[in-house]
């Protein structure tokens, strides 16, 4: 990994099977991004926040969209958090609800504003659709959510991070240099579905969900227009883009590189 020394580099880590923790990890995101269901409890991710503690790693909790049962256990668990770790971590989510609570319980967490709300585009058949005009290219490169009025809002909220995608396109970043961008690799999110699915083809959605039967449904398609590989981790699909030093070259507000390392199984045509 060719990157600059003032570059974070953060480590996604899923409580289900914890890895070991690279040495050069400067901050572990924990949680689950897309699923309410597989939000960890604190027992099990004791071993976790001790290694973080003997090491000084900086730790991000990250949410998914939330309910309201889901917001009643992120909320129980932040509160458990905060008499456990010192120091107060970050909280990455999409969701506005926990957002506006955050503002208002500064003491529990930083905000942090996930990466469906950041409004990139994300459909990778963008950048083989041919020439796109200075307008459309412009569009596709930006983020919507980085807007004057927007970021205002936000900067009264305490929200001053922004999580991106590496997509293909350039990323246009038109901010203030106070607001910071963590670029997560190589995993680009398409989409979120409710449930998990549970065959090939989509038809059939499971009917409970947990960390035990998730954990197993790692698989890989490939989108046959374009001869890309389509990944499904649990109920949400990515697609890989490892290359992202061309986004670093062009945009000196990304501090941070969050990794994505996850393991797949053979694609299915």
């Amino acid at each position: 990994m060719m990157t600059s020394t003032n570059i974070e580099i953060c480590y996604v880590l899923d409580f289900r099977k914890l890895p070991e923790i690279p040495v050069n990890c400067k901050r572990i995101y924990f949680g689950h991004e897309t699923c309410e269901k597989l939000l960890p409890a604190i027992d099990e991710i004791g071993n976790l926040l001790e290694t973080a503690e003997k090491r000084r790693i900086g730790l991000t909790f990250v949410t998914p969209f939330l309910t309201e049962r889901g917001m009643d256990k992120v909320l129980c668990f932040l509160e458990q958090l905060k008499t456990i770790t010192a120091d107060a971590i970050e909280v990455v989510t999409s969701d506005w609800g926990l957002l506006h609570w955050l503002a208002f319980n500064n003491d529990v967490g930083t905000p942090v504003a996930g990466r469906f709300i950041t409004g990139q585009q994300l459909d990778f058949r963008i950048t083989e659709a041919g020439r796109l005009s200075k307008e459309m290219a412009h569009h596709v490169s930006s983020c919507t959510l980085l807007k004057d009025k927007t970021l205002e809002m936000l900067r009264t909220m305490n929200v001053n991070r922004f999580e991106i995608s590496n997509v293909f396109q350039q990323i246009t970043i038109n901010c203030d240099k106070k607001y910071h961008f963590s670029l997560h690799v190589p995993y680009v999110q398409l989409t979120i579905f409710r449930t998990c699915p549970e065959n090939l083809d989509f038809n059939c959605l499971k009917k409970t969900c947990n960390a035990k039967n998730c954990s197993h449904y790692r698989q890989k398609w490939q989108c046959r227009p374009t001869q890309r590989n389509i990944y499904c981790l649990d109920n949400a699909l990515y697609y890989s883009n490892p290359d992202f030093e061309r986004q670093l070259k062009l945009n000196d507000k990304i501090d941070r590189i969050v990794c994505h390392e996850l393991m797949f199984c053979s694609p299915t045509i």
